[in-house]
């Protein structure tokens, strides 16, 4: 059975006994700095390993408690599973319990147990108390049912029952995938003599193997895997749900900072700007538009603004808002990633959400922005593929995996929208919505079917032109759907041309008799042909379609250009060519066709140098020669 790793928060207030606890359950000290051991407080994260049971193993995070160290203790949260809600016997609920527990709660995180450490302090009758105060604490949350263990750490009383509530707890939590791009929130970063630098942090996405090369953001800077450790131990791999140490290569310590984020290259998003759902705390005082705020995601802490699109305030006993983020720096963020906002001074929990969209734009204010963040947050993947594909057009994977913000589920989803022709895949790894190519097939016909009914003249309508009369859809959406209706012949190229298949140039409805009579004329004169320009104009044809009659003459071999001026009509040529070619079966000089064709040689010299352009004809030792003797019928 493969094991399985969660990530165990610790949380409470000061000096109520949490790391007394996590050395109950783990036998590990989390108390390493100086400072702590000094202060007996707990300033950074303490780590502790420990296994629960065969199949599960865990890491403690031992997360501070002083009101001056929530932004450690929002970090330390970053990737847990579940929380011991940490509660001392003798002093009860405290102000900062009840900022750690509406943390997790904004957090997301549910599966929650209560400790009541120095249980061995108070009667039974103050634990009955203390119980139902606690029951009356988390009535209406999600952890409306949290177990509430006594316990007491030094003589190790309760915890075994502790440890019990936490492998059944552990084996509720769903398993992480590895699959996927890879993720870890940089908590702690150091330098170790002989190894360089090293950093900390809880995989929450994918996995890592010595040797990786992975992107630090904020940043784009790329870095190599020197050595990973799990709990002290070299591995070769790592994956989501451990605690990871990683020795890493080209970066130094004084680069590195907690709210840098270690990812597969190009795999996630970096944003100032992020769409979200707010969920309020409920002892904030109301916040009012682009009021500046603290915005904690992952290991990070980065000043910014909250903006609202349908209010200018927030009102009492508000809970959800559909709004904005916009920071000052760059982040780390996914679809359906969890924040925390807290006012700057003096400081406070003001609430905490859920990412919609990390990738946010600039929006109107109005109801109808608030009505498309919920378009955003609500439905299934499917809807929402469909959403942003119609909007996007196309997509690539990493796009729609950025967007959707979905781990395990991902390839699964894309293979069944494949499968179901719901999506086409029009590169390899993009997409779009087979409507949406269907569509974009359709216009392409129809556009090309509008061209040729106001030029009937011409041959068809120039690729290019064609593709740029659609510049606002994506390129590699129009580019396959011309692909397809060509393959499926129902549009034809030719040469830079694109024609329906049942279409051929032709003459405008209403000019064919002008048009005849046109070529009567050009027939009539023979290889004495008048400027094309005067006859057309004779036959009182269109002015506006002579350029396009010419092309569409000699495009369709119905006349040739003798010269700037002058077209000679086809039945001439290849008729006076016949004549040449029985008078003369092998060669022939100028003089020769001057006296059969019976033409001056203003009209015969064009004549002959066509003849050669068309490769009928050669010059050799001042005679023409026939290079190819069947005169075309």
């Amino acid at each position: 059975m493969a094991t399985k790793h969660v990530t165990i928060g610790i949380a409470g207030h000061i000096d109520h006994g949490k790391t007394a606890l996590t050395k109950a359950l783990s036998q590990v000290d989390t108390d390493t700095l100086k400072e702590e051991k000094e202060r007996g407080i707990t300033i950074e994260p303490g780590i502790a390993p420990f296994s629960l049971s065969e199949s599960i193993s865990a890491a403690i995070i031992d997360v501070p408690g002083h009101e001056r160290f929530i932004r450690q203790m929002i970090a330390g949260v970053a990737g847990i599973d579940l929380v011991i809600l940490v509660i001392a016997a003798d002093e009860g609920i405290m102000p900062q319990t009840l900022e750690h527990l509406e943390i997790l709660q904004f957090l997301g995180v549910t599966q929650t147990v209560c400790a009541v450490t120095k249980s061995d302090k108070v009667d039974p009758e103050w634990r009955e108390l203390l119980r139902d105060e606690i029951e009356g604490l988390t009535k209406g949350m999600a952890l409306e049912e949290i177990p509430i263990h006594f316990v007491d750490s030094l003589s190790g009383k309760g915890i075994a029952s502790l440890k019990n509530q936490l492998v059944q707890l552990a084996k509720t939590v769903p398993s992480k995938s590895r699959s996927g791009p890879f993720r870890l929130p940089i908590d702690q970063a150091f330098t170790v003599k002989g190894q360089g630098t090293v950093v900390r942090g809880t995989i929450v996405e994918g996995s890592v193997t010595t040797g990786d090369l992975v992107a630090l953001e904020p940043g784009e800077e790329h870095v190599r895997i020197r050595q990973l450790q799990v709990h002290n131990k070299v591995v070769e791999t790592a994956g989501a749900g451990q605690r990871a140490a990683l020795n890493l290569a080209g970066v130094s310590r004084e680069e590195l900072k907690r709210g840098h984020v270690l990812v597969s290259p190009g795999q996630y998003p970096v944003s100032d700007c992020l769409d979200v759902l707010l969920n309020l705390s409920k002892n904030a005082k109301n916040l009012k538009q682009r009021q500046l705020i603290k915005f904690y995601i992952g290991t990070s802490e980065v000043m910014g603004k909250i903006v609202f699109f349908d209010r200018n305030e927030t009102r009492e006993k508000e809970n959800e808002i559909y709004c904005q983020v916009r920071l000052v720096q760059t982040v780390v963020a996914r679809k359906g990633d969890r924040f925390i906002l807290r006012r700057p001074s003096p400081e406070e929990t003001i609430g905490g959400g859920e990412i919609i969209d990390p990738m946010g734009g600039k929006y109107r204010f109005g109801m109808s922005t608030v009505n498309r963040l919920k378009e955003k947050k609500e439905g299934t993947p499917v809807e929402w593929a469909a959403r942003e594909l119609k909007r996007s057009g196309a997509l690539s994977e990493e796009e729609l995996y950025t967007v959707l913000g979905m781990n395990d589920d991902f390839s699964d989803t894309i293979k069944e929208l494949l499968l179901t022709s719901f999506i086409t895949e029009i590169q390899k790894g993009v997409y779009a919505l087979t409507e949406k190519v269907n569509e974009i097939k359709e216009a392409l016909t129809r556009r090309v079917t509008e061209y040729q009914q106001r030029h009937t003249l011409r041959q068809g309508m120039d690729k290019a032109e064609l593709l740029h009369s659609f510049r606002d859809e994506k390129e590699e959406l129009m580019q396959y759907g011309l692909k397809e209706v060509l393959a499926e012949e129902v549009l034809v190229q030719e040469n830079q041309f694109i024609r329906h298949y049942s279409f051929a140039p032709h003459v405008p409805a209403g000019w064919e008799k002008r048009f005849e009579k046109l070529e009567k004329t050009m027939l009539s004169q023979g290889l004495e042909a008048q400027p094309f320009k005067e006859l057309y104009q004779e036959g009182q044809l269109p002015s506006d379609l002579y350029q396009e009659v010419v092309r569409f003459m000699t495009n369709s071999d119905a006349a040739y250009k003798l010269d700037d001026d002058r077209l000679i009509h086809a039945l001439v040529v290849h008729k006076q060519m016949e004549v040449l070619e029985n008078t003369f079966p092998e060669s022939f000089s100028v003089q020769d066709a001057k006296v059969v064709l019976g033409v001056s040689r203003k009209f015969l010299i064009p004549y002959l140098e066509l003849l050669d352009r068309m490769g009928y004809t050669v010059r050799d030792e001042g005679k023409r020669r026939w290079k190819n003797k069947k005169t075309p019928k």
